[in-house]
């Protein structure tokens, strides 16, 4: 009898502990959705911002408010990845985490030329446009190269 409550409570014990790990297999995956939907706002702004330009499309006007989403979701970017989750359908690298100082000074950073973005396209003045932008490109490299997967090792290759 004695041995029946001991297998008993061993199987509560692992049903629990698998609920458990499951429950924050979701809860990880729910992080991980959030913070790639920050990302990709600022990656659709980028988007139309280049589209407008390589294509010289009418939406000039558009691009400091473009500029402007950008500035917003960059200021969402440090709380997005405050809980380090690096597995499961994510490009996040474990240096985010590792160097958080130089991460969110990468996002700070994007923050500021994203800004500049926004003033400069008040002028109307398509060069002083086209460099920030550069500028603005630049600060997104700087914080892909050292905290995202390369697209080599992209968990949507994965899939």
């Amino acid at each position: 009898m004695i041995r029946l409550w001991h297998f008993f409570l061993l199987l509560i014990c692992l049903t629990l502990s698998l609920s458990l790990a499951s429950v924050q297999a979701q809860n990880d995956e729910a992080f991980i959705e959030y913070r790639q939907r920050v990302m990709g706002s600022i990656g659709a702004n980028m988007g139309a911002v280049g589209d407008t330009l390589k294509n010289k499309l009418p939406y000039q006007d558009n691009i400091a408010t473009h500029a402007q989403g950008i500035h917003l979701a960059s200021t969402l970017i440090e709380s997005a990845f405050k809980k380090e989750v690096t597995d499961g359908a994510t490009d996040a690298k474990a240096e985010i985490w590792q160097d958080w100082d130089k991460f969110t000074e990468a996002a700070k950073k994007l923050g500021e030329e994203s800004e500049k973005l926004a003033q400069v396209a008040q002028s109307g003045d398509m060069a002083a446009i086209g460099t920030q932008v550069k500028a603005l490109a630049s600060a997104c490299g700087d914080c892909h190269k050292p905290f995202r997967k390369p697209k080599e090792e992209s968990y949507k290759r994965q899939q």
